[in-house]
C-alpha cells in the first residue's frame, strides 16, 4: 500500500505562496509597458504564472493537453462557501495610468450554465479594477475604475471568446487576474458541482499604447545549467570545491534530458581533453582526457566522466574541454571548502534551527547571514496555546472556533521549532533533527580535537544561550526538547485520558494568515493538537534517552529528568501497542488506503499526512536502543536487560540495512536510504555502534559489518550514476496519490531525495571510522559534489552556496519570491531536490508532466517557494547537512598532506601515543586521525600488522 502524500497546508499559506509567482524579485516583475502582458497565453508547454487556488476542502485538480487547461472540480464548497474556494488566477501585474489595454480570453465548460466570474483586482482583491459581465459577454472597467460589478457568465461546452478593453485611471501594480466558479453563499456567483470541468485557452492583455517593450525574462523557478547565467555551462563541478587527498570528479554533460533548454552532442567514444585552468590569470595548471560517453538514464543525460584526482595543489580554478567553448563554474580546491572569511557552512546550517524558534524573538545578533534585520522577528503572540482535538480530520480548518469546537482542552504549545516549510510543529519531524544533531555531537565528544568546537564562546554557533557553560548545540536540541516534553498527555485530559503517557503527533496551525512581515500579525490564531501517536511518543523516548547520556556531565539533574521521561514514554508504548488494521480499502475521496486510515480515534499517524506510518517497530527499537545504552552508561536504576531484549528481538537488530521500507518510502522492495523520518532503526544502530561495548561481542561484530555493507551499498550506486549520486530508485512504478482523474504512475526519486543522499552519506562516514579507509571519506566527499552542483542542473541545493544556488525554498516566512516585504531565505539551507512525485500545482504549472517516459528523476525540480514536492526546507535534512559538513570538516583536512609513517594522530611526528591510539583504533574505542600514516605496510587496511610496524619503528 502506498502512502497517500497529501500535503497538509493551511489554504492561506498556500494561496499566498502561488499568488504572484511572475513577482520572482522587483527587477522580474512584468512590466506595465510589454506587448504581451501575461506570462504564459497559449498552455502549449506550461501554466505557469497562471495558477489554480483552493481552499479547503474545496478540491480541484488541473492537466495540460492540447494547448488548454482543463480543470476538474472534484469539491466544490470550502467551509466559507465563498467565491475564494477555487480560482484560476495569475498575479504580478501591473499597469500604467492612461495606457489602452485589450483583454480577452476563451473558455468552455462541459455543463452547460456553469458559472464563471472575473476580475482583474488587486492582490488581496480590495480594489476591482476590470470586470467580466455576463450579461454581456464583454469585459469593462470595474468599481474602482468609475464603472459597475459584471454578473457571473454562463458558460458553455463550445470554445467562446470574450473580450474588452481598459484604460486605468492610475498606476497599479501587484494585480492580479482571477477567475473564480466555486459555490458560492455571498452574491458573487459561482456554482460548480463535483465533477464539473471546465477548460481555458487563449488569454491575452494587450497594451496597444506600447507594444514594442519587451519584458524581462522570467523563469518562474525553472532550474537547468541553460538558466544558470554562464554561457556553455556544460561541466558540472562542486560549485564550492574539493579537498586535496580525496577523490575529485566532475561531469560533462550533453544536457540531453533537458526539456528547457540547449543540447550538445558527445560523440568522440574515446572521451574529451579537458584542462584545469586557474581563474587567477587563465594559465593551465592540468589537463587528462575525460572518460567515454555513456548515456545516464537518471538525468537523461551523455555524460564523461572526469576525474582529477591527482592534481591537489590549492587554488581557484575552472575546468575546459580543449577545442570546444564549454566549461565549468569556478571551483577550490582547499582542506576546507565550506569555510571562507565571509561563509561557514556548518555555521549556516545550524543556523536554521534557531531561526525557527517558536515562542521568542528572533534576533539579530543570532542570524549568520543573509539579511540579518529583515530575518529577525518578534515571536508569534499565539503560540503558546492549542485545542487538542478528539480525533483525526484531514480537511484544513480555517478558523480557530473550528479548532476549539472539535477539542476536548487546551495545551500549552509554546516553544520548540517549526517545522521549516511551514509554521506547524511536529514531533517526528523534530525527533529525526534532534537525534541527527544530537549524534552529531556525541560522535565528536569521542575525539579529543572536535569536542571543543561546540563549547561555549566558539563561534560555531552564536544562540542566546552560548553564555552557558554547556555545549551549544546541546542548549539548542534542549530548545526542542523541553517543548516535546510539553506533548505528553495527561490523565485527565477527557478525550485521550485513558492514554496517558503517550505524545501528541503534532501541532496544525488554524486561521493562518500569510505574507505578512513579521509574526506580530498573528501568523497562527491558534493551533489544533494532532492525537497521540505510538510514533510521537517513541520519538520522545529515542531523544530524551539519548539527550540524558550527553547531558549527565552538564547538568545531571536535568539528564536523570530526561532518562526518566524517557522512560515513561516507552512504557507507555508498551502498554498500549496495537497492531494497524492494514486491510486495504478505499478512502471516502477515492484513493486507496488501509482501514487504520480512516480510524478516527488511531494512534497512528494516518497515510493522508506527510508523515503518516504504519510501522512503529523500528521507532521502538531505536528507542530501546537509547534507552539502553543511557541506562548501562548513567548506571540508571532501569530495567536495562529489558531493553536489550526489546531491542534484540526486532527484525534487523544490529543492523543498518541500506535499504528501508515504512512511511514515505514508495519502493515496496525497500528505498535506497539509511534513515528517513518513516524509519529511523538504523539511528539505534548507530548509537548502538559509538557504544559498542555494551553489547555481545558477536553483536556488535555484526553491526559493524552491517554498517560497512551499507556504505559499500551506497558507494556501488554512485558509481555507477552519470552525477555521482548516491542513491536510486529501483522498484516498481506507485501510484500518484493527488488524486487527478486520470491515474498516473510514477517511477524514479521519492520524496526529500536530497535528505536521503544525506543519510547515505553518514553511512560512509561511519564506515570510514570504523575501517580507516579514506575510500568511504572521499565518498561522503563526493555525494556533497552532488549537491553543491555536480548535478545535471549544474545547481547547488543549497542556499547561498555556489555560483548557482537555490534561493526560494518552500517555507513559511521566507516569502520574498511572493512578497518583497519578507525576506529572503538565509544561507545554508538544503531544499529536499528531485522527486518523480512533482505534482504539486505549482510544478506542474510549470509543464512537468510527472508520469511521463521523458520526465527523468534528475529533471524533476524548480526553485520556487510554490514547489512544494521539491523545494521545501525540513529539520531534519538541515541536521543530516550539519553532520555531514562537521565530519568533513574534521576528517578531511587531515588526508592529502605529508605522510609521516606511524603518526596515526596528525600531530605531525610518530610517538607512543600514536602506538596507543592505533591501538585504541583496532580494539574500536578510538579512531586514528590519519589512516595514511598509521597504515605502516601501506595495503590500504589498518589491523594489527600495522601496530606491530610502528612498535618496531618507535623502539629504533
Amino acid at each position: 500500500m502506498q502512502s497517500h502524500h497529501a500535503k497538509r497546508i493551511a489554504a492561506g499559506l498556500l494561496a499566498a505562496a502561488l499568488t504572484l509567482p511572475a513577482a520572482v524579485s522587483p527587477a522580474a516583475t512584468l512590466s506595465a509597458s510589454a506587448y504581451e502582458l501575461l506570462g504564459e497565453t497559449e498552455f502549449t508547454h506550461k501554466m505557469i504564472p497562471w495558477i489554480t487556488v483552493e481552499n479547503s476542502p474545496a478540491k480541484q485538480e488541473f492537466t495540460l493537453r492540447d494547448g488548454d487547461v482543463h480543470i476538474y472540480i472534484l469539491n466544490p464548497a470550502g467551509l466559507d462557501r465563498s467565491n475564494w474556494d477555487l480560482q484560476f488566477r495569475h498575479g504580478g501585474l501591473s499597469f500604467k495610468a492612461g495606457h489602452e489595454y485589450k483583454v480577452s480570453f476563451k473558455a468552455k465548460a462541459q455543463r452547460t450554465g456553469m458559472e464563471l466570474v472575473s476580475q482583474i483586482s488587486d492582490s488581496k482583491d480590495a480594489h476591482r479594477y476590470f470586470v467580466l459581465d455576463g450579461m454581456t459577454g464583454d469585459m469593462h472597467m470595474g468599481p474602482d475604475m468609475g464603472g459597475q460589478w459584471g454578473n457571473p457568465l454562463s458558460l458553455t461546452n463550445e470554445y467562446t471568446e470574450y473580450s474588452g478593453t481598459f484604460k486605468p485611471t492610475e498606476d497599479i501594480v501587484n494585480a492580479q487576474w482571477v477567475f473564480w466558479y466555486a459555490q458560492d453563499d455571498n452574491g458573487y456567483g459561482g456554482n460548480a458541482q463535483a465533477g464539473d470541468e471546465l477548460w481555458f485557452d487563449d488569454m491575452s492583455i494587450e497594451d496597444l499604447t506600447d507594444p514594442d517593450y519587451i519584458p524581462p525574462e522570467n523563469h518562474y523557478g525553472l532550474t537547468s545549467r541553460s538558466f544558470s547565467g554562464l554561457e556553455n555551462n556544460y561541466i558540472s563541478v562542486n560549485q564550492l570545491g574539493y579537498f586535496p587527498g580525496l577523490a575529485k570528479t566532475a561531469v560533462l554533460g550533453d544536457n540531453g534530458g533537458d526539456p528547457f533548454g540547449d543540447a550538445i552532442g558527445l560523440t568522440q567514444s574515446g572521451g574529451y581533453d579537458y584542462e584545469i585552468v586557474k581563474t587567477s590569470d587563465n594559465t593551465v595548471a592540468y589537463s587528462g582526457k575525460t572518460g567515454a560517453p555513456v548515456k545516464d538514464p537518471d538525468s537523461g543525460d551523455t555524460v564523461c566522466k572526469i576525474d582529477f584526482t591527482a592534481f591537489d595543489e590549492p587554488g581557484e580554478y575552472y575546468i575546459r574541454i580543449k577545442g570546444k567553448e564549454w566549461r565549468s563554474f569556478p571551483f577550490r580546491i582547499d582542506k576546507d571548502v565550506y569555510h571562507t572569511d565571509r561563509q561557514d557552512l556548518l555555521t549556516d546550517a545550524l543556523n536554521d534551527f534557531y531561526q525557527n524558534r517558536a515562542g521568542t524573538d528572533v534576533e539579530v545578533q543570532y542570524i549568520s547571514s543573509g539579511d540579518k534585520a529583515a530575518l529577525a522577528h518578534s515571536k508569534n503572540l499565539n503560540d503558546t496555546f492549542g485545542f487538542v482535538q478528539t480525533e483525526w480530520r484531514t480537511e484544513a480548518m480555517s478558523a480557530p472556533e473550528d479548532a476549539e469546537k472539535q477539542s476536548s482542552s487546551r495545551l500549552d504549545t509554546g516553544g520548540g521549532w517549526y517545522t521549516g516549510d511551514n509554521f506547524d510543529k511536529d514531533m517526528t519531524a523534530g525527533g529525526l533533527a534532534v537525534w541527527t544533531l544530537q549524534n552529531l555531537y556525541e560522535r565528536a565528544a569521542q575525539e579529543d580535537a572536535a569536542t571543543s568546537k561546540f563549547l561555549n564562546g566558539y563561534s560555531i554557533l552564536n544562540i542566546p544561550e552560548s553564555r552557558t557553560d554547556y555545549p551549544d548545540i546541546l542548549e539548542e536540541c534542549r530548545y526542542e526538547l523541553d517543548f516535546m516534553a510539553k506533548m505528553k498527555v495527561q490523565q485527565n485530559e477527557p478525550a485521550w485520558g485513558d492514554y496517558a503517557g503517550l505524545y501528541y503527533h503534532a501541532l496544525e496551525g488554524v486561521g493562518f494568515t500569510a505574507n505578512q512581515p513579521d509574526y506580530e500579525h498573528e501568523y497562527h490564531a491558534a493551533y489544533a493538537v494532532q492525537p497521540p501517536t505510538f510514533a510521537a511518543t517513541l520519538n520522545y523516548a529515542a531523544c530524551a534517552a539519548q539527550g540524558a547520556r550527553l547531558w549527565a556531565q552538564f547538568d545531571p539533574d536535568y539528564a536523570a529528568e530526561l532518562l526518566q521521561s524517557a522512560a515513561d514514554a516507552y512504557e507507555a508504548y508498551r502498554q498500549y501497542y496495537y497492531p494497524p488494521d492494514l486491510t486495504g480499502t478505499t478512502h471516502p475521496d477515492g484513493w486507496l488506503c488501509v482501514k487504520e486510515t480512516l480510524n478516527p480515534q488511531s494512534l497512528y499517524a494516518p497515510e493522508s499526512l506527510t508523515d503518516g506510518d504504519f510501522e512503529v517497530r523500528d521507532d521502538a527499537y531505536w528507542a530501546a536502543c537509547e534507552l539502553y545504552i543511557s541506562a548501562k552508561e548513567l548506571n540508571a536504576d532501569l530495567d536495562a536487560q529489558s531493553y536489550l531484549k526489546d531491542l534484540s528481538d526486532y527484525k534487523n537488530a544490529f543492523q543498518t540495512p541500506s535499504r528501508i521500507t515504512g512511511g514515505g518510502n514508495e519502493n515496496t522492495d525497500g528505498s535506497l536510504t539509511l534513515f528517513n523520518q518513516g524509519n529511523t532503526a538504523a539511528n539505534g544502530s548507530l548509537s548502538l555502534l559509538l557504544h559498542d561495548t555494551l553489547i555481545p561481542a558477536d553483536q556488535a561484530k555484526v553491526l559493524r559489518r552491517s554498517v560497512v555493507d551499507a556504505a559499500d551499498a551506497f558507494m556501488e550506486t554512485q558509481a555507477h550514476q552519470g552525477y555521482g549520486i548516491p542513491y536510486i530508485y529501483d522498484g516498481a512504478s506507485y501510484a500518484d496519490p493527488t488524486g487527478i482523474p486520470t491515474q498516473i504512475m510514477l517511477f524514479g526519486y521519492e520524496y526529500d531525495s536530497n535528505a536521503r543522499v544525506l543519510s547515505n552519506l553518514i553511512a560512509m562516514a561511519y564506515a570510514y571510522d570504523l575501517t580507516g579507509d579514506t575510500a568511504y571519506l572521499s565518498g561522503a566527499a563526493s555525494g556533497m559534489d552532488y549537491l553543491l552542483g555536480c548535478n545535471p542542473l549544474a545547481f547547488s541545493f543549497i542556499t547561498g552556496y555556489g555560483s548557482y544556488h537555490a534561493e526560494n525554498p518552500s517555507h513559511g516566512y521566507w516569502l520574498n519570491e511572493v512578497d518583497p516585504a519578507l525576506p529572503k531565505a538565509p544561507d545554508g539551507i538544503i531544499v529536499s531536490g528531485p522527486n518523480a512525485w512533482a505534482t504539486d500545482p505549482y510544478i506542474r504549472a510549470l509543464g512537468f508532466k510527472p508520469g511521463e517516459p521523458e520526465q527523468v528523476s534528475q529533471r524533476c525540480y524548480a526553485d520556487s517557494t510554490g514547489a512544494q514536492s521539491v523545494n521545501a526546507a525540513s529539520l531534519s535534512s538541515n541536521a543530516a547537512l550539519a553532520w555531514i559538513v562537521s565530519f568533513l570538516q574534521d576528517e578531511a583536512p587531515a588526508i592529502g598532506g605529508e605522510t609521516v609513517p606511524g603518526d596515526a594522530d596528525g600531530s605531525g611526528a610518530a610517538d607512543r601515543a600514536d602506538a596507543a591510539l592505533l591501538a585504541d583504533h583496532l580494539l574500536g574505542k578510538r579512531r586514528v586521525k590519519s589512516p595514511a600514516n598509521a597504515d605502516m605496510d601501506q595495503n590500504g587496511i589498518l589491523n594489527a600488522v600495522d601496530l606491530t610496524l610502528l612498535k618496531r619503528e618507535l623502539m629504533q
